[in-house]
């Protein structure tokens, strides 16, 4: 993960304009933190677009947003503790309805930038003809590793019941993030309109970046630092490879609710072959991703798999667990290991360490292209503006 920047401005003419209202409400995004996966989808929409919708956003991620229309600023973000996100949020949903109360306009499309309570409940109260929301993936069964993941997890569990039906009753269309989350939302909430979005990837960021030669005893992750990351599961990979390949090291990018206890075990194990690094920049998170022979990714769940997609880019020999959405979007080029498997991983990777990357590799991942996937979100909201399925 890197932190954030205020995003460019368009270098394509702008499309035929959208009559639309987006709810950013969620975000805690900022200039100085980092962007996950959703909010940057979000975010290099409005900057390649043109579209310029009007937004109801926090005052802490205005600045992340170029060439917008009329915003309705909520508060910024407090103390991303629990007891701080749960007034945070609270207040921002109050003024979403106040603000709705305010606007006498109906758009043709308001959409919801996230499946939660603080971007659905106002989504309600604003008028527009049509109203969708955006969903990445449906939140599995989560292993616990202490008592505050166990608590955070339950209240996910229990507000993700509560957001279906708030869909059902407030949606008349789906944008997901996959086709597996499509299938599942179609059993859930049949009748609706979906429709997949890849996330995709900026390449041309990439391609500005130098290439080092590769380090063929370098792994790197990037990603939120929590147990559903599998960051604990890379712990037991390198205490492996300590024993065997003492030489290998693997980076580690990015912070996170689990940091101080995945800290508390690599200074347990004593594992001198992790580096954790925090957050870097977008340069130098591409360096290294460039630099890395591999790139390990044992997550248990992802919308879609921005950094995979971002290390395939970078010809890293990518090693993951196979989740149900991996094949139809990265096909094989990843190598894939059974979920949840640490042992399976750690084969895999002796299977593949002395095999090169495929040469056709960076060329496959070059359709999800951020202005590719922008052009087809657009084209989508076209449809939908003009009435159609």
């Amino acid at each position: 993960m890197s932190p954030a920047s205020p995003e460019r401005t368009p270098d394509s003419a702008p499309v035929a304009p959208l009559d639309l209202f987006l709810v950013y409400n969620g975000t805690t995004a900022d200039s100085s933190s980092s962007i996950g996966g959703g909010d940057q989808v979000m975010l290099k929409f409005i900057r390649l677009s043109g579209a310029k919708p009007d937004l109801l956003i926090p005052k802490s991620a205005q600045q992340l947003v170029a060439s917008p229309g009329k915003m309705f600023l909520t508060l910024s973000n407090l103390r991303l503790n629990l007891a701080g996100m749960v007034v945070m949020f609270l207040v921002r949903i109050v003024q979403g309805i106040f603000f709705s109360f305010k606007s006498r306009r109906t758009y043709d499309l308001a959409v919801g930038v996230s499946p939660y309570s603080v971007d659905l409940i106002p989504l309600w109260f604003w008028k527009a003809r049509r109203k969708g929301a955006i969903i990445y993936h449906i939140i599995p069964k989560r292993k616990a590793v202490n008592w505050a993941t166990r608590i955070r997890f339950a209240l996910a569990a229990v507000e993700q019941r509560f957001n279906m039906k708030l869909l059902a009753r407030t949606c008349d269309f789906i944008v997901a993030g996959n086709n597996f989350t499509k299938s599942q939302l179609e059993a859930a909430l049949p009748g609706k309109a979906i429709f997949v979005l890849d996330a995709g990837f900026d390449a041309s960021a990439i391609d500005r970046v130098p290439t080092p030669p590769k380090d063929s005893n370098l792994a790197c992750f990037v990603g939120r630092l929590t147990s559903q990351k599998g960051i604990f599961d890379l712990i037991k990979v390198m205490a492996a490879l300590k024993k065997t390949n003492p030489a290998f090291r693997l980076v580690i990018v990015g912070s996170g609710p689990d940091k101080e206890f995945l800290l508390a075990e690599i200074k347990r194990l004593e594992l001198t072959n992790i580096t954790l690094s925090g957050f870097i920049s977008d340069e130098e998170k591409i360096s290294l991703l460039k630099r890395s022979a591999f790139f390990f990714f044992p997550s248990y769940e992802e919308g879609w798999g921005i950094a995979l997609a971002e290390a395939l880019y970078c010809e890293c020999r990518c090693v993951c667990y196979e989740l149900a959405h991996y094949r139809s979007i990265f096909q094989d080029y990843p190598t894939y290991a059974k979920l949840g498997d640490a042992e399976d991983f750690l084969r895999q990777f002796l299977s593949v360490q002395a095999q090169p990357v495929a040469p056709e590799q960076k060329q496959f991942l070059r359709q999800y292209d951020d202005p590719i996937i922008v052009r087809q979100f657009t084209d989508h909201l076209q449809r939908l503006s003009r009435g159609e399925p």
